[in-house]
């Protein structure tokens, strides 16, 4: 894929910069202003906690974009600076293909939302006597981590409700993967629960709102890349 056939002018991206190869590398943001060629992009001079960083001619950066179906990157090398009175540009081409998240590389959220879970009897609709409430101490594309007061054992099936926004949640199907006595907080337990027969707009529509809250993180800087 090239720049010009995915990425739309406004839309806001990551830029990925590592000054040397013994640093750690700082995600900055940035906008698109134009895509002048099938694989040059025209960005504001990306930002880190309110600061702007300069980039040189010749530097190498990496470019995160997201969409429904999960993040997408490549390497973009910086051919040419740009300024006007409003704003600086930086002109970036594209030097590798596009690669896309592997599902088994989700990132892993740490967060407590809200969880509302039911056991699921083998071959069976749920039970229907009511949900037990919980929170996740992490999430991803691919499972989460339960914190309950109720004992679970490897191998049962739940059913989870989980609040990913105000008003939303999603329905999903789990397995209990391992148990583990909670150190912290007030719960008894931690349970590792594997996401299963899960729908792929399902899987977009959560991995889309964990980026979104992984975005804010980084932009208060409270995590890193």
């Amino acid at each position: 894929m090239l720049v010009k056939e995915v990425i739309n002018i406004g839309e806001k991206i990551e830029v990925v910069i590592q000054e040397r190869l013994d640093a750690d590398s700082k995600t900055c943001f940035s906008m698109v202003q134009d895509v002048p060629q099938d694989e040059e992009l025209l960005i504001t001079l990306p930002m880190l906690k309110g600061q702007p960083v300069p980039l040189g001619i010749g530097q190498t950066v990496r470019i995160n974009f997201f969409r429904d179906r999960g993040r997408f990157s490549f390497e973009a090398k910086v051919i040419e600076r740009q300024s006007t009175e409003a704003v600086r540009l930086i002109r970036l081409k594209q030097i590798s293909p596009m690669h896309r998240l592997q599902r088994r590389n989700f990132y892993r959220l740490k967060i407590n939302l809200p969880v509302l879970f039911r056991l699921i009897e083998q071959d069976s609709e749920p039970d229907r006597q009511g949900y037990i409430k919980a929170y996740t101490a992490d999430i991803s594309g691919g499972g989460l981590r339960l914190l309950t007061n109720e004992d679970l054992k490897p191998g049962q099936q739940v059913e989870c409700r989980i609040s990913i926004e105000d008003s939303n949640f999603l329905e999903l199907k789990g397995l209990v993967v391992r148990v583990a006595t909670c150190v912290e907080g007030n719960y008894k337990f931690e349970v590792g629960v594997k996401f299963i027969d899960i729908l792929e707009a399902e899987q977009d529509r959560l991995i889309r709102f964990i980026f979104q809250q992984q975005r804010r993180l980084k932009a208060k800087g409270l995590i890193v890349d």
